[in-house]
């Protein structure tokens, strides 16, 4: 239950609701009027109350890029990337970002997944071309020039290919462009511009239009359409290989964070500072000196020697200085802080724990099954893996929540846990858990949206 509504009933809800459309209202207006600065006013305050909201984020980008504060546009695009991780034209905003802050690496490697998702997308690879070339790789950015014809960006790399005497040439005034808008011509770098909207065509066209922005909207929707009807890309056959050195430049892992645990493309960073515990379950490299040893439950303070989950999904006592890198699969992995605190969770549910942490192994027994769990407790960081994003319910004392065991993540608070069925006399309700108490339930909608109301985990 929202707070909110158990303190003033639906009106402040609804309120919140109209704070939020009117700044997202008047963003949209501003930005689309060229007030840059007042779009960011009010699309921060938006953001603030829907943070990870798409048409939020995509214009908030675009107030930050146009105010010239690419590295913030960067990272808001970043988080809509995340949050629509197969939509190419988040990643080209973003590459387009990275390359105006001259993180050419990063540009590179966002444009080139986009590519990946969208083939023919022409100005991803015309600015995948302007990333390569001035990160220092003229005969890959060719490549690209070559497949968006963009001849006058051709000639200026084999001029750099050429060695001094081309470099002379180079070095003169350039060629003014009189063709800038035709087929495949890139504009020259001060003159970049992001995608209309980054965010999915079809949830703009799906949503109604937002009162006062209706214009800016339809325009929106309309750029990025035309920029998915642009003329097809020359031959791939015309075009040479990208060079090894910018090819894996653009793939690198950033593994230097201060996070233990940190998702990138679906990849699991496990940073090992000492030592801490995580499932090695699509384990694929390990990057320094790093002891690996099987760990056991504890029960009632007690080391026994069961092993704490099976096969290649058993924890380990990770120790040493190094970093741990797992394929993220179809699970959802998110890394929470504690922060002294004390909770619940699903035994299967838990992936990871800091050193700070400790936990202990407990079982909620019945006729019907058993649910496995680990309270945790103390300082650190945890990993918890889900199908979907998780979701709390607030549970009040005379108020049990109860939930499939397989959307169960966890809980907070003083709540006592019993197992029975789902729905009282429905034939083949599966098996639940009833928490009754006050705190907060952690449940996974995901975890039934095939099986309709899950099953026995």
């Amino acid at each position: 239950m929202n707070p909110l509504a158990r303190r003033g009933g639906t009106h402040e809800v609804e309120g919140l609701d109209e704070e939020f459309l009117f700044h997202l209202s008047r963003g949209t207006e501003l930005i689309g009027a060229g007030d840059a600065d007042g779009a960011r006013a009010a699309l921060e305050r938006a953001r603030t109350l829907r943070p990870k909201d798409v048409k939020v984020l995509g214009l908030l980008g675009q107030a930050y890029y146009r105010l010239g504060r690419f590295e913030d546009a960067g990272d808001v695009w970043q988080v809509l990337v995340d949050e629509s991780p197969v939509e190419p034209a988040a990643r080209v905003n973003l590459g387009l970002a990275r390359l105006k802050a001259k993180r050419h690496a990063d540009a590179a490697r966002q444009l080139q997944i986009a590519l990946d998702l969208n083939p023919d997308h022409r100005k991803a690879m015309g600015y995948l071309g302007l990333a390569l070339l001035e990160g220092g790789d003229p005969a890959a950015a060719r490549a690209w020039f070559e497949r968006t014809g963009a001849e006058h960006m051709i000639a200026r790399c084999d001029a750099l290919l050429a060695g001094p005497a081309g470099a002379e040439e180079e070095a003169a005034p350039p060629v003014a462009v009189a063709d800038e808008g035709a087929p495949g011509e890139p504009l020259p770098a001060e003159q970049l511009e992001p995608l209309a909207t980054p965010v999915p065509v079809a949830d703009l066209a799906a949503e109604a239009p937002l009162s006062g922005s209706d214009a800016f909207d339809a325009a929106s929707a309309a750029l990025a359409a035309e920029d998915e009807r642009a003329a097809p890309p020359a031959p791939i056959a015309q075009a040479s290989p990208p060079a090894l050195s910018a090819w894996a430049a653009s793939r690198v892992l950033a593994l230097e964070g201060a996070a233990p645990f940190a998702v990138q493309d679906g990849v699991l960073a496990v940073a090992v500072r000492g030592e801490l515990r995580v499932r090695l379950e699509g384990l694929f490299a390990i990057r320094g000196q790093v002891a690996l040893a099987g760990d056991v439950k504890r029960f009632r303070g007690r080391v026994t020697e069961t092993p704490f989950g099976q096969g290649a999904a058993r924890m380990y006592h990770a120790s040493g200085d190094g970093v741990l890198l797992l394929r993220a699969g179809d699970r959802r992995l998110t890394a929470l802080e504690l922060g002294g605190e004390a909770a619940y969770f699903r035994e299967d549910a838990v992936c990871g724990l800091d050193a700070g942490l400790a936990f202990e192994n407990g079982r909620v027994p019945s006729s019907a099954g058993e649910l496995n769990l680990v309270h945790i407790r103390g300082q650190g960081a945890l990993l918890v893996a889900s199908r979907g994003e998780p979701v709390a319910i607030d549970v009040v004392p005379g108020t049990p929540v109860r939930l499939p065991l397989t959307a169960l993540v966890g809980w907070t608070g003083a709540l006592t846990p019993r197992l029975g069925p789902l729905a009282d006399e429905a034939e083949g309700a599966p098996l639940a858990v009833e928490l009754t108490g006050e705190g907060r339930a952690l449940a996974d909608p995901e975890a039934v949206a095939e099986g309709g109301g899950g099953g026995t985990p």
